[in-house]
Formats: C-alpha cells, sequence, structure tokens
C-alpha cells in the first residue's frame, strides 16, 4: 500500500516492516522511495510471500526540498535481490515528473508529464533515460515531433501539464495525397504511327516496383530499408501498356498496401533522431537482437497462442495469364462445314464456288481471293441455256444456244496497308451478253484467280464501271467519299435492216458518266452532290421531230441530310501487337490450421509468373499463422525496438520477435513492458482455385446448329498452362459470332450453356 510521508524538521524518518510467509510460495518485498517534488515524499511498499519464515526490512528515507536553482536529486530504483538503480531522465522541455514511451512498429509516440504550467510549442522534444545500478546500464533517448494536443492540471500547488509527442513522418505516410511518381504515366511513350515500321518503334518504359515505393515513403519523410534482408521485390517491374501502376492521389500507405504488404510483409518504422526509417520485414523476420535472462525480469506477464487471424485459404491473384488463341487450322475437320470453315479462317486462300441459278437453267460461277483476312477480289460469271425467237420476213424464226456466257461481274478491293479493315478503293465492272437469231457467237475467256475457262459469248449488250474511293480521318471516322458510275446508253449495229447474215454484230455506242460526292460529319450530318452526262433529247427546230440525245454535263443536284446514324468507323488492329486471350491468373493455398470457411485474398500487379504467385501466398500465410504472444516487463530502458529478435538465454528470460515497447518512467521507476511474437510455421499446401462463378467468356472456336463451339478454360492449370476444353454454348438469333470471338455465356439450369448475347473482339 502507498505511503505519503512529509519531511519533518530532523530531515530523517525510520520505517520497520515485518514480512511473514503465508505460503510455500517465493517472497518478494519490493521497496522504492520515489522523490516526490514541493516537499513530499512518497514510499511504496509491495510484498509476496515466501517459504515459511519472517523477513525484516528496514528503510531510511530522506526528504529532501531542492533550492530555487538546484534539481532533486534522483531517488534510487529499489527492487529486492538487485542491486539498486538509479533513474535519471531529463527532456528539452525540461525535467519531468513522468515519461511514457510506446512503439508499436507504426512510429515511436510519448507522454512527457511536466510540473508547473508551459505553452507547449513547435517542433521536436527530446527524452533521455539513463538507468545504473552495479553493473546494469542503460539508456534510452528519443526525439519526437510535438503534437497539437496537451493537458493541464490545474489542481493548486500541483499543477502539471501533459504534452503529447509523436513521430510526423509516420502521420504522413497515410495523410500525404502523392503526385504522379511513375514516370511512363508521367510522360508517356509517344504512341507509334500504324504505318509504321514494327523494328523501329519505340519500346515501352518500365519502372522497377520498389523503386516507385521508395520514391512514395521519401515524400513523407521516410527512408525505405530491408535491414539484413534482401528487397523481395529485386527484378520486378511495372511495364508501360502491360501492367500499368500509377500513384496520383494515393498515399505512400496505399503503396505499400498494394507492394510489400500485399506479399505478406510487414513494416516497422524506426527513428533515430531526425531520421525516420521504414524497415520492411519478411514474416517472422527481424533486425537486430537482445539476449535476455531472468535476472532482467521486472515482473511476471503473459502467454497466450493466437490463431483467430490465420484464414483456412489464401488466395494470390496477379497480372492475367496471357496465352495464345486457339489454332483453328487445327479445328478444320471438327468443324461442321470444314470447306466453309476452311475459306472464312484462312488469311491467304483462293476458291472457287458453283450454284444453279434460281430458274436451274443456268451456273452462277464465283471465285475468290483472300489476302491477309480480306477479300480483295470476287469475279462471278453466269452462263445458261437459251432459246430467242424473231420475225423475219413475217417468218418466226427461233434459234437455241447451248451454255453460253450473259453476264460477267468484277470487283476488286484495296485497303489500307497498315489497317485491314479501312476500304480505300473498289472498282466493280459488269458486263452482259445478248443474243439475237442474227448474233455471231464467239468464245471469251472468261476466269480469273486461278479459274480460267473458254465460253461462247454473244453481243455486247451491257457494261458499266463503278468506282468508289473513300478517305478516313486519324480516329477512323469515314470522311468522304467519291462515286464514278459510267454506263452503256446505247448500242450501234451495221445493216440492222439487212438479212440475218448480212448485220453487222452490237457493239457499244454511247455512255453516260456521273460522279456523286459525299461530305460526312461527325454530327451525323452528310453534305452530298451529284455531277455527270445526262440525255437530252435534241429537236429539228422545224419539224421538232426528234434528231438524236444530247448530254448535258456540270452539277446536276446537291442536298444536306441528317443520317441517321454515325459516321462509319473502323478500329483498325495494330499490325505489330498479337492478339491474346487473358486468363485470370490465381493461386490458392490452403492452411490445415486455419480457421474453416475463411479466405482472405491478395492481389499484385507486376506479374503473371505463378511460382511467384505461389510464394507470395505462402508469406501471406506465415505472417498470419499461428504465434504464441509473450508480454514482460523488463528492468530499466534496454535498448530493444520492435522488429528486433528477443533471445532467452537461460529459459527464464524473454523470447520471441519484438512486436510493441513500452517505457515508463516516474517516480524514480524505470520499466519496459515488451510484447513478442513467436510464430509457428503453418503447414501449407497448394490447390486448384475455383472461385464462384456464374458468367463465363470464353472463344469462339466455329458455329454448329443452334449456337456454337467454345474453348472453355476450366480453372484448372497443368503446371503453368491453363487447361481448356470444348463447350457447345446455345445462341438464340440468327446472329451468331465469328471465330475467335470472345462469347459470354452462362450455365442455365434449363438450357445448359447459354450465350447472353455479349460477343465481339478487343481491338488492339
Amino acid at each position: 500500500m502507498p505511503f505519503i510521508l512529509q519531511r519533518r524538521q530532523s530531515g530523517r524518518a525510520e520505517l520497520r516492516h515485518d514480512a511473514r510467509a503465508t505460503s510455500a510460495a517465493t517472497v518478494q518485498l519490493l521497496h522504492v522511495a520515489r522523490g516526490g517534488w514541493n516537499g513530499y515524499q512518497e514510499l511504496t511498499h509491495v510484498a509476496g510471500t515466501r517459504p515459511a519464515g519472517t523477513a525484516e526490512l528496514l528503510h531510511v528515507a530522506l526528504a529532501w526540498r531542492p533550492a530555487s536553482t538546484q534539481d532533486a536529486p534522483p531517488a534510487p530504483q529499489v527492487i529486492y535481490g538487485i542491486v539498486p538503480a538509479t533513474v535519471r531522465v531529463r527532456t528539452s522541455l525540461g525535467n519531468p515528473v513522468s515519461v511514457e514511451l510506446s512503439d508499436d512498429g507504426t512510429g515511436p509516440t510519448g507522454t512527457v508529464t511536466l510540473p508547473g504550467v508551459i505553452t507547449p510549442g513547435e517542433g521536436t522534444v527530446t527524452a533521455v533515460i539513463e538507468v545504473q545500478g552495479g553493473d546494469r546500464t542503460s539508456t534510452r533517448q528519443v526525439v519526437l515531433d510535438l503534437d497539437d494536443q496537451w493537458e493541464v492540471d490545474e489542481t493548486r500547488g500541483l499543477e502539471r501539464t501533459t504534452i503529447r509527442a509523436h513521430t510526423a513522418a509516420a502521420v504522413r505516410l497515410g495523410t500525404l495525397r502523392l503526385p504522379e511518381l511513375v514516370d511512363f504515366v508521367r510522360k508517356p511513350t509517344p504512341r507509334p504511327e500504324r504505318g509504321q515500321d514494327c523494328q523501329s518503334r519505340p519500346e515501352p518504359q518500365a519502372m522497377q516496383v520498389s523503386a516507385v515505393v521508395a520514391r512514395a515513403v521519401q515524400a513523407a519523410g521516410v527512408f525505405l530499408s530491408f535491414g539484413p534482408h534482401l528487397d523481395p521485390l529485386t527484378g520486378e517491374v511495372w511495364t508501360e501498356w502491360d501492367t500499368p501502376y500509377s500513384t496520383a492521389g494515393k498515399t505512400p500507405q496505399q503503396i505499400l498496401d498494394d507492394t510489400y504488404l500485399a506479399i505478406g510483409w510487414h513494416p516497422v518504422i524506426r527513428r533515430f533522431g531526425s531520421f525516420v526509417q521504414l524497415l520492411i520485414l519478411p514474416p517472422g523476420g527481424s533486425d537486430g537482437t537482445l539476449d535476455t535472462t531472468g535476472d532482467d525480469l521486472l515482473s511476471g506477464g503473459t502467454r497466450r497462442q493466437e490463431s483467430a487471424q490465420l484464414p483456412a485459404l489464401v488466395v494470390m491473384t496477379g497480372a492475367d495469364l496471357l496465352v495464345d488463341l486457339p489454332d483453328l487450322g487445327n479445328l478444320i475437320q471438327l468443324a461442321p462445314d470444314p470447306t466453309g470453315f476452311e475459306q472464312e479462317i484462312l488469311p491467304n486462300l483462293q476458291w472457287l464456288r458453283s450454284a444453279p441459278t434460281p430458274d436451274g437453267k443456268g451456273e452462277v460461277r464465283t471465285a475468290y481471293n483472300k489476302v491477309l483476312g480480306q477479300i480483295v477480289g470476287v469475279y462471278s460469271t453466269t452462263t445458261q441455256r437459251l432459246t430467242v425467237q424473231e420475225q423475219v420476213n413475217g417468218q418466226t424464226v427461233t434459234r437455241e444456244f447451248g451454255r453460253v456466257l450473259t453476264s460477267e461481274e468484277h470487283t476488286i478491293s484495296t485497303y489500307h496497308p497498315a489497317c485491314r479493315d479501312m476500304l480505300l478503293r473498289q472498282e466493280t465492272v459488269k458486263r452482259s451478253w445478248g443474243y439475237t437469231v442474227a448474233t455471231k457467237v464467239r468464245t471469251e475467256i472468261t476466269g480469273a484467280y486461278g479459274f480460267i475457262s473458254p465460253v461462247p459469248a454473244g453481243d455486247p449488250l451491257g457494261e458499266e464501271t463503278e468506282l468508289i474511293e473513300q478517305a478516313w480521318s486519324p480516329e477512323g471516322w469515314l470522311q468522304s467519299r467519291i462515286k464514278t458510275t459510267r454506263k452503256l446508253s446505247s448500242v450501234q449495229q451495221d445493216n440492222p435492216d439487212g438479212d440475218l447474215s448480212e448485220r453487222g454484230p452490237l457493239a457499244p455506242f454511247e455512255f453516260l458518266e456521273r460522279v456523286r460526292f459525299e461530305t460526312f460529319r461527325p454530327s451525323w450530318l452528310m453534305e452530298w452532290r451529284e455531277s455527270g452526262g445526262i440525255p437530252v433529247p435534241v429537236y429539228d427546230a422545224d419539224s421538232f421531230d426528234p434528231v438524236r440525245l444530247g448530254v448535258r454535263g456540270g452539277t446536276v443536284t446537291s442536298g444536306t441530310e441528317s443520317m441517321d446514324a454515325a459516321p462509319t468507323r473502323v478500329t483498325c488492329p495494330d499490325p505489330c501487337s498479337k492478339r491474346r486471350r487473358a486468363i485470370p491468373n490465381a493461386v490458392q493455398i490452403r492452411a490445415d490450421a486455419g480457421r474453416q470457411g475463411t479466405e482472405i485474398t491478395r492481389s499484385v500487379s507486376w506479374t503473371r509468373d505463378r511460382g511467384t504467385l505461389a510464394t507470395y501466398a505462402r508469406w501471406v500465410a506465415a505472417e498470419l499463422a499461428q504465434r504464441i504472444t509473450r508480454s514482460r516487463t523488463l528492468i530499466g530502458v534496454p535498448p530493444v525496438m520492435p522488429g528486433m529478435a528477443v533471445q532467452d538465454m537461460d529459459g527464464r528470460g524473454l523470447r520471441g520477435v519484438v512486436q510493441s515497447v513500452a517505457v515508463q518512467v516516474s517516480s524514480g521507476q524505470a520499466s519496459t513492458e515488451v510484447i513478442t511474437h513467436e510464430p509457428q510455421p503453418p503447414r501449407l499446401s497448394e490447390h486448384a482455385h475455383q472461385p464462384p462463378q456464374t458468367t463465363y467468356r470464353d472463344i469462339v472456336l466455329f458455329r454448329q446448329v443452334d449456337g456454337v463451339t467454345v474453348q472453355h478454360f476450366t480453372g484448372q492449370f497443368d503446371g503453368d498452362a491453363p487447361r481448356f476444353e470444348n463447350v457447345f454454348v446455345r445462341v438464340a438469333g440468327t446472329q451468331y459470332p465469328n471465330p475467335l470471338d470472345e462469347l459470354e455465356w452462362i450455365d442455365d439450369p434449363r438450357y445448359g450453356p447459354t450465350a447472353t448475347g455479349n460477343y465481339g473482339q478487343e481491338a488492339l
């Protein structure tokens, strides 16, 4: 119990204590004489028990009233069985009544109580604690930043001011908003022109992950360190256009959460004067050691096992795994229509297709030329059997023709060399032949793209040329179109009224040409004008009989129209980029001792290596593993700090990695409470990660009746290679997705795999 003893005039007081054992336990007699201020002497006595017997303790307490210019001598710290120690404490603000220091690894803090009423200023406060006794000498010096919080005890005659101090740099880690620190985000590499050669294009920039973190914490006044350990993110980079990252608007703490803390390492903030260090330690790792024995302990403490923090599953996700698209050439024989599938998927191919005319009397033959995935040429002819009749000299003359040529059409398309979807020019030539009883048949060589054949042909009846030229904006919008047509309007014949044998063949005579100009605006507006020849009859001025057809040129008509939709737009794939499929990339670790049904997920963005992700997941599990937590109070102020390893040298000391330190100095006493963790390595095993899914996105292989076959990712891996299986997905409607489109589908409980209607290809 405490006693307050006022100093008497004799300056000497005598106090006698008798303690008797009440059990077989050890008796501990602790007498601490605390030197108060303002002329008071406080004496505290704590008695335990020891084996049967009587213990007698004699104390002599001296009261000291200092002069105005003197400091009271330090009172000894008396512990039973230990040589008395002298505790001295001073601060840059004056001699304190008490000092409390706390450090749990997030930044040292402290509370200083000073006699009297003072007004704390700005800046820092330095506290120095010295404990000397026998062969024990320990010193602790801390420098803290003054807080704007303080408290005054206004008890008359016992006024005291309590000041709080902290580590400002540690606070800034969680409050400072950062600018952009990633070089390639602040100054991105210019996107190359699509026509630029792939070999001459600039390489995307990359930046070390650890360099970004170091810049972020330095902005808060903290310096990054790993102590005796190697940086776990050495060599890891964020890459422009592939695995980007931005720091704009984030705090340094958020950057740490995204990097080192995400992989299971933990931070410890240490302060050495004005220098603040952010120490990153691995699970169970430490920096520095302190040997302890039972003689270092002031009192016993607690010991407990903690396991609630360990989940049953740890999932670590990384950047999507990029895999090549399926090779459709290996699936041709699996498609329902192998020939049609081959024509659709092969980028370079020529083929011929034949089909009967609607009346069944003729045949349409069409040849195709496909280059780099675009059909650049289409050539078709129509041949059929004909029977013609004509009145000649009052007699009906009938003539039958075998398989003869009636029409020919040839379209040639030109696309932008750097954008295969951007049509620049398209020319279509159409010709037709007529037949009369006087037609003299000749042989016409027809065909293109490797399919050539001679066909009988009659008199030229029609000839038309259509030319379309288009201009595009750099953004891919259609800007203008020019359409030029040239059409046969009349034919001529020698001796048209003569006998059949004397009539000449039909030959082209007059053509009409027209030009249409179209200009498109992004505001859904089209301006157009047409010009060219228009046949105008010419009459005799006297008889008013038509003589001939004249042709008028110039602008015929023009106008402006509102469009129902925006102008045509194309998205051109980059010829230097290769489309790949993104696979969700996650590794799952199971902890045998984890709490059933619990799961924790961490994500990193700089790597897609599954072995690295597994290492990260094991670190996270080790950081959250079961552990033994010990709490002990040490004598004096030993040089212990969070992140340090404490070793038990005689079986009675303290061991583990220090988590927090609390120093209390008051009334001549100094003690340090230390909490340590001793992790227990968990038993871990890797398992396939199967997240709950209701929607799937897979690559279309080929079409089938009522649906398509897709390459479905099962969620499992064979080593580092993802495992796929073919799945039939039902598709409603008539517009089916194309091969290599990405299709979204659900597993409908009634109909099975069913498309949702979302499909397409990502533009590169």
